[in-house]
């Protein structure tokens, strides 16, 4: 689906729609990842409270710690399940989230006296615990949440850096090899007040090219959703004029679809014959009980012979054959369909009298010639039409065939060109038709030579 992949990208994907469907889920994904979240530290404070050592004050401040990030969860979760969550919050609860944890990592247990030195923080990679928040912030489908919470994450570890740097006794240096020897270094790092400046360059590192990942992940999910929606639209658009096999030929197709193209094509026009007077006594429901089934009948016989359902009139309908795509068989194909249509009625009219109703008659109308294809509107109300004399010569024809009082009037034209494409079975499609020699057709200067079915 190239052609239509180009008009996709050209789209923006925020289309009303679209957007409105991507807050919902911005909205569920943040609940989740909010309930998630919430499960998981609550899940932490038990294993707290089951295995820690502390006692008293002391017990209570560590669960403390941990209940209280739970409960900014529960409270995030509430609120969007209220659908208290305008635009701006979001962000909001990134920096408060990421504030909160560099608060809590910063935090010294009052009850604790001594304990290991502020250097360790850096040292045990507690900036793992802030990945919690990029993944919440992944869940929501937004990636412009997702980089902003990155550099939430980023500048939150960077205040703890120069809070630890400042605490009495800590030194550090880059941790990159030196003269001093293996030993040298080892024995360093044995102290607990110094730690490396290169680990935490690698951690903001590792942390800004994971945000970056997963911005970009979703921000292709979103344009393939946005793709597929409208992919998909374009097809359902399509099948409702074309056959399946044409729909998937135009799919495929590195041609656009609307492009103004002269060609030559055989147009079918077919309606009920006396359908007003039928119309003005009827029951309205009945009406259009009738046209539906009417409409299925004759788009299923189109659609059968590989034709395109160019317009559906009230009780009528035009048919194309050879658009937007010429075949080899296009003439014998608008034959073929009108056959089959007539085919159709005469079984449902069977169909129709063994429950007592009225059988139905209908007309139809066939020329081949040169039409123009293309989108003919304005930017509010546009639609793809095939126009032409041939176009106004088979909706003509189709009156005619009334005059006459036959349900079939074709040209001649379109019986040669059938003709030509069927070769020796052509006899097959033109059998019965007769001939009613040269005719004046309303809307045309000159005659045309008329065939008729019966």
């Amino acid at each position: 689906m190239r052609w239509l992949a180009r008009r996709t990208w050209s789209v923006t994907p925020e289309n009303p729609r679209l957007a409105q469907a991507f807050r919902t889920e911005e909205r569920a994904g943040f609940m989740l990842a909010a309930l998630v979240r919430t499960a998981c530290v609550l899940a932490a404070a038990l294993w707290i409270a089951l295995t820690s050592n502390y006692r008293g004050g002391a017990y209570a401040f560590v669960v403390g710690e941990a209940l209280l990030l739970a409960a900014v969860g529960a409270l995030q979760f509430e609120l969007a399940r209220r659908r208290i969550n305008p635009p701006w919050l979001k962000y909001f609860w990134a920096i408060f989230d990421c504030a909160l944890l560099t608060l809590v990592i910063m935090a010294r247990n009052p009850f604790v006296e001594g304990g290991p030195p502020p250097s360790t923080i850096l040292r045990e990679s507690l900036i793992l615990l802030y990945l919690v928040f990029l993944v919440q912030a992944a869940f929501t489908f937004s990636p412009r949440l997702v980089g902003w919470c990155g550099l939430c994450i980023i500048a939150g570890w960077t205040v703890v850096l120069f809070w630890v740097m400042g605490k009495p006794g800590v030194f550090f240096d880059l941790g990159l090899p030196d003269e001093s020897g293996i030993r040298a270094y080892a024995a360093r790092y044995a102290n607990p007040f110094y730690f490396p400046l290169s680990k935490w360059l690698i951690e903001v590192f590792a942390v800004a090219l994971l945000t970056f990942g997963l911005a970009i992940a979703v921000a292709r999910s979103r344009r393939l959703v946005a793709q597929a929606t409208h992919a998909e639209r374009a097809r359902s658009n399509l099948a409702r004029h074309f056959s399946p096999n044409m729909v998937e030929t135009l799919s495929l197709s590195d041609q656009p679809f609307d492009r103004v193209r002269r060609q030559n094509a055989a147009v079918l026009f077919a309606d009920i014959r006396d359908f007003t007077r039928f119309a003005e006594g009827a029951n309205p429901d009945d009406v259009v009980d009738l046209l539906r089934a009417f409409h299925a009948l004759l788009q299923n016989e189109v659609f059968e012979a590989q034709g395109t359902l160019d317009k559906v009139m009230g009780d009528g309908l035009m048919a194309t054959f050879g658009v937007p795509v010429s075949g080899s068989a296009d003439a014998a194909r608008a034959l073929r369909c009108a056959r089959g249509m007539l085919r159709a009625i005469e079984q449902w009219n069977a169909e129709r009298q063994t429950i007592g109703l009225d059988p139905i008659r209908i007309g139809i109308g066939i020329h081949y010639g040169p039409v123009v294809a293309g989108n003919v509107g304005s930017e509010q109300r546009m639609a793809f039409e095939v126009i032409g004399d041939t176009v106004n010569t088979a909706s003509r024809l189709q009156g005619l065939s009334k005059e006459l009082g036959v349900r079939l009037a074709i040209s001649a034209e379109a019986i040669a060109a059938a003709t030509r494409e069927m070769g020796d079975t052509a006899p097959s499609i033109t059998e019965g038709l007769k001939t009613h020699g040269d005719m004046n057709v309303r809307g045309r200067e000159t005659a045309i030579t008329v065939y008729s079915l019966a």
